[in-house]
């Protein structure tokens, strides 16, 4: 049973860490849609990404969720075609760190946000 598993889980400790950042990619990146629509809707919010501030601007907001969950679908897809590889696994990495960066950008953000709003009330 541990010979079937250890085979199923991939090819290693490679396996093993493209998997984990796959997994915080995800997370974080629904955590990036989550805030841009939130954002949009509660916020003075101007959206960088010219697509996604197009489709934000027109409210096709089902659409991006789609588009953002497909284009990271297809990158989660590549990167776990390529996990041999350890430029693909530094590459996947370095998806994660501009996400964590993201994540705190986000955080700046909303506490920035919530500031204003009680400074207001």
């Amino acid at each position: 049973m541990r010979l079937a598993l250890a085979t199923w889980w991939g090819e290693g400790s490679r396996g093993r860490r493209v998997t984990q950042g796959l997994v915080i990619l995800w997370v974080l990146s629904l955590a990036d849609l989550f805030f841009t629509l939130w954002a949009h809707s509660f916020t003075p919010f101007e959206e960088m990404n010219p697509i996604a501030a197009a489709m934000l601007n027109q409210g096709l907001f089902g659409m991006l969720v789609v588009f953002k969950i497909g284009f990271t679908f297809l990158g989660a897809s590549i990167f776990w075609r390529l996990r041999g590889h350890w430029r693909a696994e530094a590459a996947l990495w370095a998806c994660v760190v501009m996400y964590v960066l993201l994540a705190l950008r986000w955080s700046s953000y909303t506490v920035g946000v919530m500031a204003l709003a009680g400074a207001a009330a």
